[in-house]
């Protein structure tokens, strides 16, 4: 098949994670192009071919859709694949002006976007909720978000944990990891932390550190909680702890709640996707931080408990998080759509 994958944000999250993994991966059987802004381009394979794009524009700007019409028309491609609410939009605007089927991902299940995805041949969702927001009658298939196999280079030991970071070795160690930015929900967690005797990791940087490190400070708790700020060394941070939390308002797809599932880690969640469909319900919390501490004081001083109740989602995780089931389920879709007159 001859495939092009359109991505138009910017940055290092988890969108242009699974955009790169997933190009790389296909371009070992398929001929793959990535049509994305020019700094995306240093994390692809040889196999992937490149067209770089300025995304900045919004996706009304005719200058843009014409450059994009351009590419499409030229590469003659089978299957056109938006990656995200702006890139589908983009195709939606062009439906019907360039050959190939298209394909789009919807990766958050925020409704208020779902309707750019009717004029898309087929979509593809990352979790069950983001399926359930997409409206009209275009068919969608769940792919979940594939990962590599999670490699411990030089895993911490909880108490090499406590050493490090100066935190009491009698207390449980629970880690947090993502964007330091409201949707994430950390000044929540920070908030349920001041009821729990527990100590606390947060992962990550963002525009909310000083006001989450001002949260702590005014608690009194900035003995039990650190910020890390951003680390490249998550796998180790993470086979040291008792146990994750993911405290987000809103989710698309969490690749630490991937990797920490494969790491055999226990792992607390609020009710966002994907950990709602794959953690037994009493796993789950309640977006507010009374009913957070509550959850956390349930489980994280019975970990024998909060074993047994991950028994199921460990059991699934190497099948529903593998790289090769999300190439697999992707290049599915593909055929289905090229089958479909």
């Amino acid at each position: 098949m001859k495939i092009c994958q359109i991505v138009a944000s910017h940055g290092a999250g988890g969108l242009e994670k699974h955009v790169v993994e997933l190009c790389n991966e296909i371009s070992k059987t398929e001929d793959v192009t990535l049509v994305a802004p020019p700094e995306m381009q240093k994390y692809l394979a040889k196999t992937v071919h490149f067209v770089p794009m300025n995304f900045n524009r919004s996706r009304h700007n005719p200058l843009l859709l014409l450059d994009l019409l351009k590419v499409l028309k030229k590469g003659q491609y089978d299957i056109v694949h938006g990656q995200a609410s702006k890139a589908v939009s983009l195709l939606g605007r062009m439906n019907g002006w360039f050959p190939g089927k298209t394909v789009g991902t919807i990766h958050n299940n925020k409704a208020k976007r779902a309707g750019i995805f009717v004029n898309i041949a087929h979509v593809i969702a990352v979790s069950r909720g983001a399926a359930k927001v997409v409206q009209g009658n275009v068919p969608v298939t769940v792919v979940y978000n594939g990962i590599k196999p999670v490699k411990v280079e030089d895993g911490f030991s909880r108490n090499q944990l406590c050493e490090t970071f100066q935190l009491n070795s009698e207390k449980p160690l629970l880690c947090s990891v993502a964007r330091l930015v409201p949707a994430k929900g950390f000044d929540l967690l920070i908030d349920a932390l001041n009821n729990v005797d527990a100590n606390l990791l947060i992962a990550g940087d963002g525009v909310e550190r000083e006001t989450l490190q001002r949260q702590i400070d005014q608690l009194g708790i900035q003995d039990r909680v650190r910020l890390l700020g951003y680390r490249s060394d998550i796998a180790d941070i993470l086979d040291g702890v008792d146990g994750v939390i993911i405290a987000s308002r809103n989710e698309g797809f969490s690749y630490v709640f991937a990797e920490a599932l494969l790491l055999g880690k226990r792992i607390l969640s609020t009710d966002v996707p994907v950990a709602n469909e794959v953690l037994n319900p009493e796993l789950i919390m309640e977006t507010a931080a009374d009913a957070m501490a509550v959850k956390l004081n349930e489980f994280v001083f019975d970990y024998e408990r909060w074993t047994r109740l991950m028994t199921s989602a460990f059991n699934v995780a190497q099948d529903l998080f593998a790289l090769d089931a999300m190439v697999s389920g992707t290049l599915d879709v593909y055929r289905k759509v090229l089958e479909t007159r």
